[in-house]
């Protein structure tokens, strides 16, 4: 079963989070985009973890779908309760802990993303979308950067233009996470729901809340807040700037990113 979802997810392959709606009329095609992302926080630990997540995406947009490859530098200081999956950190029960704090850092997790646009109004985002994602097992297990096991997942994405200025936004993933030896994790359940504002014709803000299942049994359910800016600027650039707040002890306490893309 996983094998059949992971080729399905290659061909459908998911956005990482909501974007602001893209001129589907453009004729550039491709967009690459990079982000600072900050975490710090206890996810229910004796201690605080702080890590830097710096993903390289590049992404391809087709008239009715777009697939993208993202590959991420990552750096972490923990006592080894902490591992990241699916491009964000969550507690390890089974995780030894060290004596002191330690720093890793190292390649991250390949991701692999796309959407397949089910339904489509006007030349604006996607009403409804098919999405699917693979992540491929490049990260360093035992520096406590990735699991070391392939996981995929799919779901829909829905976005919805409310009136010129407001589009509701919301999405639901489920993915299924690779087991490595010894370790019995849970599959995923991932909702998203939020809202993107046109503040004028060149700043966005896109609010979401976002809450998943715990991978491990006895975990707290990650919740969180966020709101992002978003800027665009000439020759295809646009700039953004984010804060998230940590709703429950499986979430950071706070996070801020800050990152940039450009369409070409």
């Amino acid at each position: 079963m996983k094998i059949i979802l992971a080729l399905v997810c290659l061909f459908t392959a998911a956005r990482a989070g909501a974007e602001p709606p893209q001129d589907t009329g453009s004729p550039k095609v491709w967009r690459f985009s990079s982000s600072f992302n900050y975490d710090t926080g206890k996810y229910g630990t004796p201690d605080r973890i702080n890590s830097v997540y710096i993903p390289f995406t590049l992404k391809r947009y087709f008239p009715d779908a777009d697939l993208s490859v993202t590959v991420p530098y990552l750096r972490q200081s923990s006592t080894g309760q902490v591992t990241w999956v699916g491009g964000k950190p969550v507690r390890v029960d089974k995780a030894p802990r060290t004596a002191t704090e330690s720093s890793e850092s190292g390649l991250g997790d390949i991701m692999l993303r796309g959407t397949y646009a089910l339904l489509r109004e006007g030349p604006g985002p996607f009403d409804l979308g098919l999405a699917g994602k693979i992540k491929l097992p490049t990260a360093d297990e035992k520096k406590g950067l990735g699991t070391g096991e392939l996981d995929a997942g799919a779901g829909l994405e829905f976005a919805k233009a409310i009136n010129s200025g407001w589009t509701l936004l919301a999405d639901a993933y489920y993915t299924l996470i690779g087991d490595p030896e010894g370790v019995d994790y849970n599959n995923q359940l991932a909702l998203d729901l939020g809202f993107y504002k046109s503040l004028n014709q060149d700043l966005g803000l896109t609010v979401l809340f976002e809450t998943q299942s715990a991978i491990t049994d006895g975990g707290t359910d990650p919740r969180s807040l966020s709101g992002t800016l978003s800027y665009g600027a000439s020759d295809g650039f646009q700039f953004s700037g984010g804060l998230t707040l940590g709703l429950s002890d499986g979430s950071p306490d706070a996070g801020i990113s800050v990152g940039f893309s450009r369409k070409f």
